[in-house]
């Protein structure tokens, strides 16, 4: 039996006149957002990989200036890039807390005893920061590094090199200076993520705004 072609019988055989296709059902329609959806979420995570990606290469690229940098000063002799530190406003309290040593052991590098190697690159390392943040147009370098990273939160620049975190000090002398960098949050975030209930002042407390933002205020209001 010949099969009928009912489009061509609804038509009339005409092309002009076609049947609309049938409306999705819906079922179809949600397994298509549901493709769509799991389309822009892994879109998304490609992109946010990318970045993150990004963002290391460049952290790597301005430790590798720092490391640089530190070579070259560990060259001359510790003492002479001691007395360099003293000059520039460091005290000795403050280069024997960030070269992780006791003040006697400076003073003992300062008379011209014996180094190893590792202290005589930390102290070239603490130096090359210093040219660093001279690059990013930061007077002062020092009394730059002993300001807390935000107002009210107990942690200084100073804190930072301390930890060893000589990464988070450049990423914020450049935000600060103009160039591409982290915010003091980013960077608060990244060094201690539980700073908002350990080194904000006592007077202060956080609190939740009507945006649903963390903030700090004076405590009591």
């Amino acid at each position: 039996m010949a099969q009928t072609d009912f489009k061509s019988t609804a038509t009339g055989g005409d092309d002009r006149f076609k049947l609309a296709d049938l409306p999705q059902t819906r079922s179809q329609a949600t397994s298509s957002i549901g493709r769509l959806v799991d389309a822009t979420d892994q879109n998304y995570r490609n992109w946010a990989g990318l970045g993150q990606s990004i963002q290391n290469s460049r952290r790597d690229a301005l430790l590798l200036d720092l490391d640089q940098r530190a070579k070259a000063h560990a060259k001359k002799s510790p003492r002479d890039t001691l007395e360099d530190l003293a000059d520039l406003g460091f005290s000795w309290r403050s280069v024997a807390a960030v070269l992780g040593v006791s003040v006697p052991a400076v003073n003992k590098w300062r008379r011209g005893e014996g180094i190893s190697g590792e202290n005589r690159l930390k102290i070239a390392k603490l130096r090359a920061m210093v040219d660093i943040l001279e690059v990013c147009f930061i007077k002062e370098p020092v009394s730059w590094l002993e300001m807390p990273i935000q107002e009210r939160v107990a942690l200084s620049r100073m804190d930072l090199l301390v930890g060893g975190r000589y990464d988070l000090v450049i990423e914020l002398a450049r935000s600060e200076t103009g160039s591409v960098g982290a915010t003091a949050e980013d960077v608060l975030n990244e060094f201690n993520p539980r700073w908002r209930t350990e080194l904000v002042d006592d007077h202060f407390e956080t609190f939740i705004d009507a945006d649903g933002d963390v903030g700090i205020r004076p405590r009591g209001q």
